[in-house]
């Protein structure tokens, strides 16, 4: 392919990206004509001044859905990009005389991006002190382009000075149309406001970078200092005391439905704060009388701030007490603490338990946020737990996924347990092979005491089978009366598993290794299988364990002398004693 272009080009690169930006032209037309999307995509991959200052009138005022579309997405990308600075100020000249309220939004928020500093540590010579201190000021980023400019520079990217004039004058626009028609810049402004993003603000210094933005919504704080270099915190202040102080407060009143749209349609936390706080403190009547209905999208953002808000106002709703229970249940699926809080508080206050199967306040208490799950273990003891298929229900709680909350749920369990003439040894089965170890220390200490179920051949034997080693544990314990409730190939596998586990404690594995040294000697005819678990111990890394093992294998073998040739067979590396003195 290279030779193809030297020939055709005599070898000279610059007639092959001649060719490569006519093929990129004819392309873009055909877009445009077409009304295809991909314009845009073509549109910020060229990099031909004098080519994209031809677009700019066209495309302006073409009347096409298409163009509108395309053009507000080329604005958003940020206006920024290497040889478009022609076009940029082309398209902004046109939206600003053409009193283009929708563009100009646009630009205030492009415009908002093109200056950036960031936050650094200076030392400061403190003739108070006496001594050197550490200073945080902004200072320009210098990854941005910062050319000089003029009017025979080759620099592809707006100049400092032509950043910070383009954020002033978007601005400018506004602060004129705020003097001539208040209610028509509040409407362009409010429009504008939802395009800021959170990733364009995600520091402290872009929001102080933000210049239109800034004056837009905080004109008249104290809190701020600016001047022609930016805005900065005012000494002994802090952006946590920012409050609403927006340019043009007229502007602002009578619109508590544009407002209100602000908090959910907002995709940057500065404005949705703003946003709330202004409800708050102008609006407190609207406020007091928004439906349920209303609060519903409120509820159901996914922005923590907004959920908290909305919940605080559902106390007092409008039909609250009108909801049904399942509109309820859908509201505690949020996922904020916070906001949870409060939306408990209300259900308490307007919704009785009688109202709640026992399977909607078992629910609630296996939900893994604390608030919920209270309420929900709460309001399931109050239920009637009588009837087919409650124990069932009920054991849900041992799933529970607040800690507090499983703690109260499982000795609960337990009390049910322990007094239903209905319970079953498979019902405390369940309860033992819970997944939490609270859970299982509660059932395990009902297995213990109570006697009907202490005598269940079959819970005992459910006690081997199980994956959890405080169950293994407190079986061993107990083995030595119970040993004639499992067959010899259940206990092999529980002794099995207790000496071969890795984090097993030394006091298990010695009862186990006792337990196997005692059952070879009342049972001869097992002693084949347990002799060679003798020997896993034996042949341990652990000096501890082979001190067991060699224990146990010795007492054996002196309590059952018949049993020595079966041992000296499965452990040939280990020589008892002589029969006979030489």
């Amino acid at each position: 392919m290279t030779r193809i272009v030297e020939g055709a080009y005599g070898g000279d690169p610059r007639m092959a990206k001649a060719r490569t930006q006519a093929s990129s032209s004819l392309l873009l037309d055909e877009h445009f004509e077409a009304g295809d999307d991909r314009f845009v995509d073509e549109v910020l991959a060229l990099s031909s001044g004098k080519k994209l200052k031809s677009l700019a009138d066209r495309w302006f005022r073409d009347a096409r859905p298409f163009a509108r579309r395309t053009l507000l997405a080329y604005i958003d990308d940020g206006c920024d990009r290497p040889h478009h600075r022609p076009l940029v100020k082309a398209l902004f000249k046109l939206a600003e005389k053409r009193r283009d309220d929708e563009v100009m939004g646009h630009f205030l928020v492009a415009f908002d991006r093109l200056v950036r500093r960031k936050l650094v540590a200076i030392d400061r010579y403190d003739w108070n002190k006496g001594d050197t201190v550490k200073e945080r000021v902004l200072e320009r980023d210098r990854r941005f382009p910062t050319a000089y400019g003029g009017r025979n520079t080759t620099e592809p990217h707006f100049s400092m000075n032509t950043r910070r004039y383009l954020a002033r004058r978007a601005l400018r626009y506004f602060r004129s149309l705020g003097q001539r028609d208040p209610l028509r810049y509040g409407k362009a402004i409010r429009a504008a406001l939802p395009l800021y993003r959170d990733e364009h603000l995600d520091k402290p210094e872009h929001l102080l970078d933000a210049w239109g933005l800034v004056h837009v919504l905080y004109h008249g704080s104290l809190v701020l200092d600016r001047s022609p270099r930016g805005v900065a915190v005012a000494d002994g202040r802090s952006l946590a005391e920012l409050s609403p102080t927006p340019l043009y407060p007229a502007a602002w009143k009578g619109c508590f439905d544009g407002i209100l749209a602000l908090v959910t349609g907002a995709q940057s936390r500065t404005v949705r704060v703003f946003a709330i706080a202004l409800l708050k403190a102008w609006y407190v009547r609207d406020l007091d009388r928004l439906s349920v209905a209303r609060l519903r999208p409120l509820l159901a953002s996914a922005h923590e701030e907004v959920q908290l808000f909305a919940a605080e106002l559902l106390r007092s709703a409008d039909g609250i007490a009108s909801l049904t229970v399942a509109e309820w249940l859908e509201l505690l699926r949020i996922d904020n603490q916070a906001a949870l809080v409060f939306l408990c508080e209300a259900i308490k206050k307007h919704v009785a338990p009688a109202r709640l199967t026992l399977e909607q306040c078992v629910d609630l208490a296996v939900s893994p946020v604390a608030p919920v799950a209270e309420l929900g273990i709460a309001w399931t003891k109050e239920k009637p737990w009588k009837g087919k298929g409650a124990i069932e229900t009920l054991l849900r709680l041992a799933g529970a996924g607040a800690p507090r909350v499983r703690s109260e749920a499982a000795s609960f369990l337990v009390s049910v347990l322990a007094s239903a003439k209905e319970a079953k040894a498979a019902h405390v089965r369940d309860l033992i092979d819970a997944r939490f170890e609270d859970v299982r220390r509660e059932a395990l200490a009902l297995f213990e005491r109570e006697v009907r179920f202490k005598d269940d051949t079959s819970l005992w034997s459910a006690l081997a089978e199980s994956p959890y080693d405080d169950v293994r544990a407190f079986l061993l314990g107990h083995l030595e009366e119970r040993q004639r409730a499992f067959a010899p190939e259940t206990l092999q596998s529980l002794w099995a598993t207790t000496l071969l586990s890795v984090h097993r404690g030394s006091r298990d594995k010695r009862a186990a290794l006792a337990q196997i040294a005692s059952r070879i000697v009342a049972r001869p005819g097992d002693a084949e299988p347990l002799v060679a678990l003798l020997g896993l111990s034996l042949r341990s890394v652990r000096p501890a364990e082979r001190r067991n093992a060699l224990a146990a294998v010795t007492r054996a073998a002196f309590e059952a002398p018949a049993l020595r040739a079966a041992i000296g067979k499965k452990l040939p590396e280990l020589r008892l004693f002589e029969e006979e003195r030489a």
